[in-house]
């Protein structure tokens, strides 16, 4: 022990704060009660502890129980030490004490100045506690927090409710802790206690699967007990399908006797020596082992998709319900714990595509993992180095050949010169965060190109950016576009927003009407990119301001090859016309495809043959090109108005 702790001699205060005898026995007897004294570690304690210690900023905190010569910590965060006498304890005043004890700074206050824990390491200056009750009232401990440096202000008044509230935890966790004791006397309280805890925590508290921590280890136990014996396991992944939809339509009630149902249904289903598990939400975990033929494992998957597809009955009602299952084999899918969950979790993600259906592993799906992994990847790094730039491809007017505009396409162009078609990142832009970054750049990108245009006075028409559905989730997008296009002096004239019906389905749809209005209303034109491949496309051309019609290129390359292409190509054409909205070829590649189109009314053309996407500074150069046979029309003023 410190010799400065050996040397203090307690105050005078001191000495009452310990307590007649009487006192002192019937705190010694509470405390035993808990048979807490010198007990291992407990979560529960421990978070406790954490959790003050983070919201009150405090560098220490500790549960202190009082005993008769030492104040022992149940649990703590940054201390050292387990015990210290009772003779430099703070929080033996703490407990006399009905509202928290707060020393704002200890070197200013006669009853710690002296303390050796003030004068010496840790050099406490500011303390705060709440006492700690038992069931009887008895004050036994205290919930402290203490650091080296004075706090004027004491505690803030969310600090001090914390400290009162996490004290009252302590007392319920001691209580529950005392109740488990009286029922479980004949055996040492400590290990069954510990063993009590453990099972909680492994344990879920709805249907009383084990928890996902216990599930790895299972299937841990279980892998190796195969490749010892020469067997086979498998892992399965089962999601109830809609299940939100029931919590929210039925209420949670519903939504737990439904979990509590596949629950009972997969434990029913299994043998003793499998395993299921509740691994989180609506996702369970189910581990077979002992696998002798694969014929097993289907027969025990055919029986979970049976039974988990059966109505389960609710207060009287009858609750439909499906389940996907991924379903993964050691070791002919993967050697490890790690990797067989992963491919669990890739089949239960192909199951869930059409739900209610079961799907097992197959090296496709790792493929079209690691290809989209990649694919994020190469979107990822574009952004960070800057990397991911417009090209732009001209629009041609079919009838004077003049050049109208052009459509901003994204590329990766890396370092090395290297051109990274969209094909190459397409995954990035189903990711919401990325996709979004992904826009905002490309549309600071162009509109500072747009910029320097201008500048130059080349008659360039206008430019087209393609947008998606995490664009409009926000409900600022129109905003955001129209000052980014004032911050730069241009017209909103000179800007058409190519929309797809994805963003009319998306997420964020409830947003785009608004969106697309304030647009229009500014002047930026409004284009239905891939028009007649969506599900609702009159539908959309009713709702929404729409002033420009995509015909895809999937139906302008069938022209001349397939009649239903063709048709479809005239079709679309002709409403368009019919509705006084501008109609646009993709895709045109043979002057066949551009006179075919022109003969049938369509406006405008793009595609290769009348010129690929090309990087900015070979715009200019484009737009010479067109004006040699009929000039661009004007650009829409210089500047915004």
């Amino acid at each position: 022990m410190n010799m400065a702790l050996q040397n203090f001699v307690p105050s005078r205060a001191f000495a009452c704060l310990t307590g007649t005898e009487n006192g002192r026995v019937q705190r010694h007897n509470a405390i035993a009660n808990y048979a807490i004294l010198d007990s291992a570690p407990e979560p529960h304690f421990d978070d406790i502890v954490r959790l003050v210690a983070q919201i009150t900023g405090a560098q220490t905190a500790a549960i202190s129980f009082i005993d008769d010569t030492r104040q022992w910590f149940k649990a703590k965060w940054g201390i050292a030490s387990q015990e210290t006498p009772l003779s430099v304890s703070f929080c033996v005043h703490t407990i006399d004490e009905g509202a928290p004890l707060v020393v704002k700074d200890a070197t200013a206050d006669p009853r710690f100045a002296g303390n050796p824990l003030v004068t010496g390491s840790p050099h406490i200056r500011f303390y705060a506690g709440m006492r700690i009750l038992a069931g009887d009232g008895t004050p036994i401990a205290a919930l402290c927090v203490f650091d080296s440096e004075p706090r004027p202000q004491g505690l803030t008044p969310l600090e001090e409710t914390t400290l009162r509230t996490l004290a009252g935890q302590v007392e319920a966790l001691l209580e529950l802790r005392r109740l488990v004791l009286e029922r479980e006397a004949q055996v040492v309280a400590q290990s069954r206690l510990s063993e009590r805890l453990r099972h909680v925590a492994e344990h879920d508290d709805l249907t009383g699967l084990p928890r996902r921590n216990l599930f790895n280890r299972h299937l841990i136990e279980t892998i190796e007990e195969a490749r010892q014996r020469g067997t086979r396991a498998a892992l399965l992944f089962v999601d109830v399908d809609h299940f939100k939809q029931i919590n929210d339509s039925l209420g949670h009630d519903a939504g737990d006797a439904l979990l509590c149902g596949f629950a009972q249904r997969l434990s029913n289903i299994l043998r003793h020596t499998d395993t299921a598990a509740r691994l989180g939400g609506d996702e369970f975990g189910v581990i077979l082992n002992g696998i002798e033929r694969e014929e097993q494992v289907a027969d025990v998957v055919a029986s979970l998709d049976r039974r988990l597809h059966e109505p389960i009955r609710h207060r009287g009602r009858l609750i439909n319900c499906k389940a996907s299952i991924g379903v993964a084999i050691y070791p002919d899918h993967a050697s490890d714990p790690d990797g067989l969950m992963k491919c669990a979790d890739l089949a239960l993600a192909e199951a869930k595509l059409s739900r209610g259906r079961a799907e097992t592993f197959t090296r496709r799906l790792m493929e079209e993992f690691d290809l989209e992994t990649e694919m994020l990847a190469v979107a990822r790094e574009g952004l960070e180095a800057g990397q991911l730039v417009a090209h732009y491809q001209p629009k041609i007017d079919l009838n004077t050949g003049a050049l109208v505009g052009f459509e901003a396409l994204v590329r990766c162009q890396t370092s090395e010169h290297v051109t990274i078609m969209p094909d190459s990142f397409a995954e990035a832009f189903d990711d919401r965060e990325l996709a979004v970054a992904i826009s905002r750049q490309m549309i600071s990108s162009v509109l500072d190109d747009i910029r320097i245009w201008v500048d130059r006075g080349l008659e360039f028409g206008h430019v087209a950016i393609n947008t998606g559905a995490a664009d409009f989730r926000s409900n600022t997008f129109a905003e955001m576009l129209l000052d980014e296009i004032e911050a730069r002096g241009l017209a909103p004239e000179m800007i058409e927003l190519e929309v797809t019906e994805r963003v009319f389905l998306g997420r964020g749809a409830q947003h785009v009407d608004r969106a697309l209005s304030v647009l229009s209303k500014a002047g930026v034109r409004i284009a239905l990119d891939d028009f007649g491949t969506g599900f609702a496309s009159l539908t959309h051309l009713k709702q929404f301001r729409v002033d420009v019609l995509k015909i895809d290129r999937s139906f302008v390359s069938g022209i001349g090859k397939n009649f239903d292409d063709t048709t479809i190509v005239q079709a679309l054409i002709g409403l368009g016309s019919s509705l006084g909205i501008t109609t646009v070829a993709e895709g045109i590649e043979t002057a066949a495809q551009a006179e075919f189109v022109k003969s049938h009314g369509c406006d405008i053309g793009q595609g290769f043959y009348f010129g690929k996407a090309q990087p900015r500074e070979f715009v200019p150069s484009m737009i010479d090109q067109f004006v040699g046979s009929s000039k661009a029309r004007p650009t829409p003023g210089g500047a915004a108005t």
